[in-house]
């Protein structure tokens, strides 16, 4: 007997979470590189502001792109494990990518530091602080943070917003 989360086979919600998953990894990496390829500077608070937006509604737009695709109706439990799943593949994709992009190009990193070190600067912190948070920042190169990083994300963060997540998007068939 094959193992379904409320009436889909687990392997399909596992498939599409790994779409899915790589895909908002590669999306939401895909907007990092731009922010510090290109140094939106002047406009530094609205693009970080777009990019906690789509960190925030990517999932549940996931969740309700799959929703539509098996027929407009999702059970809690299905929506719950999907969102678990896609949120787990979507930080090992953004995390790896991370790690890879400030390895290979480590001019991003700088641009980053120098964004961090003028935003910081621009809004009164000390010097010594924003010191602490350019070395922070260097953590992004090492694989070992990166590991730490993806594993605290997903056990801790993962299940609260796949729960919430799930809340807000499940829409079980009428009876």
């Amino acid at each position: 007997m094959k193992k379904t989360v409320a009436s889909y086979l687990f392997r399909d919600i596992f498939r599409q979470a790994i779409i899915y998953g790589l895909i908002l990894g590669i999306f939401l990496e895909t907007i990092n590189i731009l922010d510090y390829t290109f140094g939106f500077r002047e406009q530094s608070q609205v693009v970080n502001n777009i990019k906690y937006l789509f960190r925030i509604l990517g999932l549940p737009v996931c969740i309700i792109v799959f929703r539509k695709k098996t027929g407009g109706y999702i059970s809690f439990e299905t929506a719950f494990t999907f969102s678990l799943f896609t949120f787990a593949f979507a930080m090992l994709t953004y995390d790896t990518a991370v790690c890879i992009t400030f390895n290979l190009y480590p001019e991003l990193l700088q641009n980053k530091i120098e964004m961090m070190k003028t935003i910081l600067s621009d809004a009164g912190i000390s010097n010594r602080l924003i010191e602490l948070s350019a070395d922070s920042a260097l953590w992004e190169k090492n694989p070992y943070y990166v590991i730490l990083s993806f594993v605290v994300w997903v056990l801790f963060v993962g299940p609260v917003l796949s729960f919430i997540f799930a809340l807000m998007t499940y829409k079980d068939k009428p009876v």
